[in-house]
């Protein structure tokens, strides 16, 4: 009997020290970044965690006036350093230096997409002067619709592929999109005015307070342009949808038929909804180790 309280007291101890071992050596795989990015005038700060050499990194980029700490970002980023891959999940400054906290709608908005796009580009080639050779992106949301124009705009052979979760579009009139305001801002831009203005985009409905150039800059993410683009990359992707998004689900559930007919891999979490709350966080990371399994594999 006391041999078998020892074997059992051995097991207990070496299993909860694995255990321990296993918690310190995520803590430390987690580091705080920097980047600086004269282009901008300002320095970005991201998360970074490392992984196994011999597999591709996954640059990871949150939604719309968030940062790298919103909850399906973090789970995302877990999810993969989990199986061995490495992760960067930066927080695009929106012009605010080393910007650690989420914007509201209210707050003044300078920055454009052009600039966020630019900010993608530049931890890619931090990422490559760490020794990563092959990058994959990763978006949520509207970081979904950054990464697409990354690939619109900037060509690096290092980024091999690309996961969109949450895809959709930020402009059309079935979304609150204004005419009057579209109008107003080209307008204004037109005869260089930069007189701050409350609009309409996404979920700050008339309250988006920003120069015309920002505004316009993410206005023209139409959802022709979106499914346009996405039928026109070069490289393969995958796009993970919530079955319960209520955000594509208000303009008809066809925004699905549309992914269809473009070159991605369309992949489904019943249930779901835009953030993949709840236990569909699960889903969500399942599905995305899955994926990114699949493209490393391409």
């Amino acid at each position: 009997m006391n041999d078998l309280i020892s074997t059992n007291s051995v097991k207990s101890f070496l299993l909860s020290s694995f255990f321990v071992l296993f918690l310190s050596i995520s803590t430390v795989q987690a580091e705080t970044v920097t980047n600086v990015m004269p282009s901008l005038g300002l320095t970005a700060q991201a998360e970074y965690k490392k992984g196994d050499s011999r597999k591709p990194v996954a640059l990871i980029v949150h939604g719309f006036l968030t940062t790298n700490q919103f909850h399906t970002v973090k789970a995302m980023s877990q999810a993969l350093n989990d199986v061995g891959v490495a992760t960067l999940s930066p927080t695009l400054t929106l012009g605010i230096e080393q910007r650690k906290e989420s914007v509201k709608c209210q707050a003044i908005h300078t920055h454009t997409l052009e600039e966020g796009v630019a900010e993608i580009d530049a931890w890619v080639q931090w990422l490559k002067k760490q020794g990563h050779e092959k990058i994959i992106l990763v978006g949520h949301s509207s970081g979904s619709l950054d990464i697409l124009e990354y690939f619109n705009r900037y060509s690096d052979k290092s980024v091999v592929s690309g996961v969109f979760t949450s895809m959709f579009y930020l402009s059309g009139p079935e979304l609150g999109t204004s005419s009057d305001e579209m109008m107003f801002a080209k307008n204004a831009v037109a005869s260089n005015q930069k007189k701050l203005r409350k609009y309409h985009l996404m979920f700050c409905q008339g309250d988006y307070l920003s120069t015309p150039e920002s505004y316009l800059s993410y206005v023209r993410l139409t959802r022709d342009y979106v499914i346009e683009s996405m039928k026109n990359l070069g490289i393969p992707t995958t796009t993970i949808m919530g079955g319960k998004d209520k955000r594509y689900q208000s303009v008809g559930q066809n925004w699905l038929d549309d992914l269809r007919s473009t070159s991605t891999q369309l992949v489904i979490v019943a249930g779901a909804n835009h953030f993949f709350s709840s236990e569909y966080e699960f889903d969500l990371q399942d599905r995305l180790v899955e994926s990114i399994h699949k493209l490393i594999d391409q």
